[in-house]
């Protein structure tokens, strides 16, 4: 459609913008230093100031009215009756990136504005690798594209015989490890040997790498950890300085659709579409989960090792 075509070129120019506004900052030993608190709760570092600078430019230089939640700002319209609202992690992986690592990204979704979008408003979006010069992109029914240095092909993830070979992230900041390793627990063990079992740090790089084809799985538990051990919220909140932190849309909006435009499964920690996640909140009932697999065969495997790791919990 159309329309989906100017919202994922809206997606692209302002990923592009903030990437090249922050690339150059990725050896600079300052910007890895802390430097307050997002409005989600998440921890603000200085490359997190200049990633919101940089976007803020790119929003008002659109061409079109605008309304931009980001994660260190919320939620702001840039003038009147926008048409578009834009989910963005300016530096999704900012922790990877202050150590050096490859694994951070710009990641920009574009829903139509509402007040109470959610992910299944999401119609494009666009996930900038920042160390490397690639990019992920979607639109809505169109399939998944990256551009490698130049390069266009379409996206498709490679899935492994058996979940043994799965090579795949869990999610770790902030999220009670006495919960979230006893729950990936058999799954850690069962694929560490002939796949590979990560800690990432950065939802959307993940994602965009299962449906590449590098890896064929990425798991956060957060949402589903909160929800199923109330009596833990405390521990959740003590490790977020104050509040629980875990999986917001803004962290995977744009990844997600990606994902699933490439072909992969993707749904919440309890099988679920992700349709009604809330973009613009980050409550404690809006924590999300996330359950990514190159195949519909091998989610079922992940699930399954997963509910047997939940269930030694309870």
């Amino acid at each position: 459609m159309k329309e989906y075509s100017e919202a994922l070129a809206i997606a692209e120019r302002v990923a592009r913008s903030v990437r090249d506004a922050v690339r150059p900052l990725l050896d600079d030993p300052e910007a890895g230093q802390t430097a307050g608190v997002a409005a989600s709760g998440d921890t603000t570092f200085s490359m997190d100031i200049a990633a919101e600078e940089a976007l803020k430019r790119a929003v008002e230089s659109a061409g079109c009215p605008l309304a931009c939640y980001s994660e260190d700002e919320g939620l702001k319209v840039f003038g009147s009756d926008p048409r578009w609202l834009l989910i963005v992690d300016p530096v999704d992986g900012t922790r990877p990136a202050a150590a050096g690592f490859e694994a951070c990204a710009v990641s920009v979704a574009v829903a139509h504005f509402r007040e109470d979008a959610c992910c299944s408003d999401v119609v494009a979006g666009a996930v900038y690798e920042v160390r490397r010069d690639r990019l992920y992109r979607a639109s809505r029914g169109n399939g998944a594209e990256g551009i490698f240095d130049g390069r266009t092909f379409r996206l498709a993830p490679a899935a492994p015989p058996d979940v043994r070979h799965l090579r795949w992230t869990l999610e770790v900041v902030s999220r009670p490890s006495e919960l979230n390793f006893a729950a990936a627990g058999p799954l850690i063990d069962a694929t560490t040997l002939r796949g590979g079992f990560f800690v990432l740090n950065s939802s959307a790089f993940s994602l965009c790498q299962v449906a590449a084809g590098r890896l064929s799985g990425m798991a956060d538990l957060s949402g589903r950890l909160l929800a199923d051990f109330p009596d833990r919220a405390e521990l959740f909140a003590e490790l977020g300085h104050g509040r629980p932190m875990g999986l917001w849309a803004y962290d995977i909006a744009a990844a997600a659709l990606i994902a699933q435009e490439a072909g992969c499964t993707v749904t919440d920690a309890y099988g679920r579409p992700l349709d009604g996640i809330r973009l613009t909140r980050t409550r404690d009932e809006d924590m999300a989960s996330c359950i990514c697999a190159a195949s519909e065969q091998l989610h079922a495997e992940m699930m399954r090792l997963l509910e047997r790791g939940l269930a030694s919990l309870r």
